[in-house]
C-alpha cells in the first residue's frame, strides 16, 4: 500500500464510522481509526443518535494518537423531531453536542432539524420551520461558542419534506443567521434532487464545507452512476474548503436501516470500500487539484 497522501490543511478525507460498525462503541473505536490512518484518511464521522453511551475519553486518546479529526452527525428520533417538539429537539441535540465537543469533533451535523423517513405528507409549512429555527439557534450558538461547525444536511424527498437541495439548505441557512452553519451537502441526495449534481455545489459555492461521498447505491465509489468528474469539477471551482467524508453503508442499526431503505449489502466487505472506494476519491481529488 502507498503512503497516506498528504493534503492540504483546508480539505480532508474521511469516512463515516458505519463503515466499521451500526453505533460507536470502544471495540468499534479500536478498529476504526488505525484502520482509517493505514488508508490515508484524516477523519471519521462519528453517529451521534445514542451519544450517552459513547466513551468520550477512550475515543479522543485515540484519534489524537493516530492523527484523526473526529466529526459527529445525527438524525432526531420522532419522539424529539424539530417540527413538532422544538424543546426536546434543542435538548437532545444539546446532549449530543456536548458529547462531539467531548470527542473532539469540529463538525456537528446531518439532519439536525428533523427524523430521518419522516414526512407529513404535505409541503413544508411555516410553523414546521418556525419550530425548527427555535430548536436550532441556540444549538448552532453553543457550537460556535465550542469553534464547531454546525451542518443542516439536505436530504432526498422520500427521506424528508423538508430541505432537500442545497438553494433551500442556503435559504434556511440565511434564517437560521448562524455563522458557524454549513450547508451539509450528499452526493446521493443530490443525485436525485439537484439538475445535476455539480449544480448544487455551485449554488451552495462557499456556504459548503462538508460534503458526504455517497454513490448512487450508497456503496463503493466509482462503481455507481454518480458523475464524478462533475464532483470534482465543482469542487475545484468553488474553491472547496473542508471535509470530503466517504459514506458507505456497510453497516446500519435496524432503525436507520429501515429509515433509509437499505435492505441489501452495498459492498462485499469494508475493505471494498477501503481499498477501492478510497483509491478512487483520493485519485480523483488529486486530478482536480484538492489534495
Amino acid at each position: 500500500m502507498t503512503d497516506a497522501p498528504k493534503t492540504k490543511p483546508n480539505v480532508r478525507l474521511g469516512m463515516h464510522a458505519s463503515l466499521w460498525g451500526p453505533s460507536w462503541t470502544r471495540e468499534v473505536a479500536e478498529i476504526a481509526v488505525p484502520e482509517a490512518a493505514k488508508y490515508g484518511l484524516q477523519v471519521i464521522e462519528v453517529p451521534l443518535m445514542d451519544p450517552d453511551p459513547v466513551d468520550a475519553a477512550h475515543s479522543r486518546a485515540l484519534f489524537e494518537e493516530y492523527g484523526i479529526t473526529p466529526t459527529a452527525s445525527l438524525c432526531l428520533p420522532f419522539e424529539v423531531t424539530a417540527p413538532h417538539h422544538p424543546e426536546k429537539a434543542e435538548a437532545f441535540l444539546m446532549n449530543a453536542l456536548e458529547k462531539a465537543h467531548a470527542l473532539g469533533c469540529d463538525f456537528f451535523g446531518g439532519v439536525t432539524f428533523s427524523t430521518l423517513g419522516w414526512k407529513s405528507g404535505s409541503p413544508p409549512t411555516e410553523t414546521e420551520y418556525q419550530n425548527i429555527l427555535k430548536a436550532l439557534k441556540p444549538v448552532a450558538a453553543r457550537a460556535a461558542d465550542y469553534g464547531i461547525r454546525f451542518g443542516i444536511e439536505a436530504c432526498n424527498r422520500y427521506e424528508t419534506h423538508l430541505i432537500n437541495t442545497a438553494a433551500q439548505t442556503v435559504w434556511f441557512m440565511d434564517r437560521l443567521g448562524a455563522p458557524n452553519a454549513t450547508a451539509h451537502l450528499d452526493t446521493y441526495h443530490m443525485n436525485i434532487e439537484e439538475k445535476g449534481i455539480g449544480h448544487g455545489l455551485r449554488v451552495a459555492g462557499d456556504r459548503c464545507n462538508y460534503l458526504h461521498i455517497s454513490e448512487s447505491d450508497r456503496g463503493v465509489p466509482g462503481t455507481g452512476t454518480i458523475d464524478w468528474n462533475d464532483v470534482f469539477r465543482a469542487l475545484a471551482e468553488t474553491d472547496f474548503k473542508g471535509d470530503l467524508v466517504i459514506e458507505s453503508f456497510v453497516t446500519l442499526p435496524p432503525d436507520i436501516a429501515a429509515a433509509l431503505c437499505v435492505w441489501r449489502s452495498v459492498a462485499r466487505d469494508r475493505y471494498e470500500i477501503l481499498e477501492k472506494g478510497v483509491a478512487y476519491i483520493q485519485s480523483l481529488a488529486r486530478v482536480h487539484g484538492l489534495i
